[in-house]
């Protein structure tokens, strides 16, 4: 996973050490750093994070807590508790969800977010979306991709009022469906294949492809923010065909 030193540095008060240093103190101890590589003003460890330690690390806040443990330093928490003003209401309005089987996936939430106004995300996140190897998009698709590379949660966007039905409906895919992602691929589906769907299509490949259908475009102006869990299995599987 490519991390950006300065994005590990705002975790902390005291000084890290200098890059290289913080690369063979992590190699030492905990993954290794395969390369070390200046990008602008800042760095870019690309770190092999190993498959048990996914579930904690493999994130900024992740490693910097690994980093916290290692030089006893202490770990600044980011306070994500704000104030909005939320209406259960308006949400079971907009948009409804189904699971099918727990067991594919255990946990998902959503939360409706409505006069979004779309545009290009401020300057200091494209830099460091841009040093971990993303393409800005928009202030939207560019804050989902921000706080899965911050906290290690998946999350995805999806235009509401594109959602037929207002329905969001977790299951497996059917064979014989089909799927154009936001990278304007086409994918076949079977039944070995989670998906995201309306009452209609599918419109995202759970864990790993958004579809075109509901994108977020320069007309959006309510959005569903999508957080979940998936058995990894299934995803690793799904990936992998």
């Amino acid at each position: 996973m490519k991390i950006s030193y300065n994005w590990l540095q705002s975790f902390f008060e005291k000084k890290l050490p200098v890059p290289n240093k913080l690369a063979d103190l992590l190699t030492f101890h905990s993954f290794e750093v395969e390369e070390i590589k200046k990008c602008d003003q800042d760095w870019i460890l690309d770190i092999d994070i190993l498959p048990n330690r996914a579930h904690d690390c493999l994130s900024h806040q992740g490693i910097a807590r690994e980093i916290s443990a290692l030089l006893k330093y202490p770990f600044k928490l980011i306070n994500y508790k704000k104030k909005i003003k939320e209406s259960k209401e308006l949400a079971s309005k907009v948009i409804d969800i189904e699971i099918e089987d727990k067991n594919l996936c255990p946990r998902y939430t959503s939360r409706v977010v409505v006069d979004v106004k779309i545009g290009p995300s401020p300057k200091w996140i494209q830099e460091r979306l841009i040093t971990c190897g993303l393409k800005p998009i928009s202030n939207v698709v560019d804050i989902a991709n921000y706080v899965m590379l911050e906290t290690g949660q998946p999350m995805h966007a999806f235009d509401a009022d594109k959602i037929k039905g207002n329905k969001l409906i977790v299951r497996r895919a059917k064979k014989g469906e089909k799927m154009v992602s936001l990278d304007d691929e086409k994918y076949d589906l079977d039944e070995n294949i989670l998906v995201i769907a309306d009452e209609k299509d599918p419109v995202c490949i759970a864990g790993i492809k958004g579809g075109i259908n509901p994108g977020i475009d320069e007309k959006t102006k309510r959005i569903i923010l999508e957080a979940a869990n998936f058995n990894p299995l299934v995803i690793r599987q799904g990936s992998k065909k």
